[in-house]
């Protein structure tokens, strides 16, 4: 074999390496702008069901606040009555939405526990000094939601309540917790645990006895226990040095929890399987009832045929 011919042989071969070299690169820049893609389409989606959370219980706020059985029980001071009306409204909730997590507080106008559902033993007990959505409903009577610390660190959404004169009497606010934005996520694949930093549990002290993750507390009771021991071993995932992390096929990465001015007091976990088929946690539903159309022909194709719709 001549020289020439093996100097030949060694340029195709190198050519041929560097060729598959930057093709194996180019190939792992396309998968990791498509994963990169998926992270931020899971943590929106987090992001919007977060949104969604926080404008139902605004929206129950403010229908709660227009009920003239509450607004005449609490403007002549008959808490018993009042917190009757509460229970008979949460139960009718449970019956008919399956949503178990609503707790309703009614304050006085100067910003005392008139009526809680969940317990009577703080009645009369002063809220203004810890409770920033109060004092920022009472000075602009208007409707206010946010993630707000308090004994509890959860989402809140407040009313005012205006008696017949339109008078200003006390706020009433809904109080959802984390679980039903657990369960929504998970059906869709995707994993959450809420976390709370321990230096404001002196604020937050129903959540003292909450469990530990490194420098914070788990502020919802019911969570993926395999995401949580990922998280107590790999305490870096934590932090947000990186956009996201990986691990065997699962993403790790988290949003911040801001209380109403903004500061973040915690942060909200986000795990999901990176090959999970997009959208496959949709619901299929078929329809059976009849269709009201002008158009006959529609109508009879339509029937001939059920066709699966598919809920976006």
């Amino acid at each position: 074999m001549s020289k020439t011919y093996k100097n030949f042989t060694l340029l195709f071969v190198l050519v041929i390496a560097i060729l598959f070299y930057f093709l194996y690169k180019y190939n792992n820049k396309i998968e990791q702008n498509q994963v990169d893609i998926l992270v931020s389409n899971r943590v929106e989606i987090v992001q919007n069901e977060l949104t969604n959370q926080k404008n139902h219980a605004l929206s129950l706020a403010i229908l709660f606040s227009k009920n003239q059985n509450i607004i005449s029980f609490l403007e002549n001071n008959k808490p018993k009555e009042l917190k009757k009306e509460l229970l008979s409204s949460l139960e009718n909730i449970k019956n008919y939405t399956n949503i178990n997590n609503i707790q309703i507080q009614v304050h006085t106008k100067d910003l005392k526990v008139f009526v809680r559902s969940w317990e009577d033993k703080d009645t009369g007990l002063s809220l203004e000094s810890f409770r920033k959505g109060l004092i920022k409903v009472k000075e602009t009577q208007e409707p206010f939601v946010s993630n707000e610390l308090g004994k509890r660190f959860n989402i809140k959404a407040i009313s005012p309540i205006f008696n017949q004169k339109n008078e200003y009497i006390g706020t009433l606010e809904i109080i959802l917790d984390y679980s039903d934005l657990r369960n929504r996520l998970k059906y869709m694949g995707i994993e959450i645990i809420p976390l709370l930093k321990k230096e404001f549990l002196p604020i937050a002290t129903s959540h003292q006895e909450d469990n530990s993750l490194h420098d914070f507390v788990i502020i919802q009771n019911d969570y993926d226990k395999k995401f949580y021991d990922l998280l107590l071993r790999n305490k870096n995932y934590l932090t947000n040095e990186i956009f996201y992390y990986e691990y065997n096929n699962r993403i790790i990465t988290q949003i911040p929890l801001g209380d109403i001015d903004l500061k973040s007091v915690g942060i909200l976990m986000i795990c999901f399987d990176k090959n999970e088929q997009n959208f496959k946690y949709l619901p299929k539903y078929e329809y059976l009832g009849e269709i009201n159309s002008k158009d006959t022909n529609f109508k009879n194709n339509f029937l001939k045929e059920k066709k699966e719709i598919i809920i976006k």
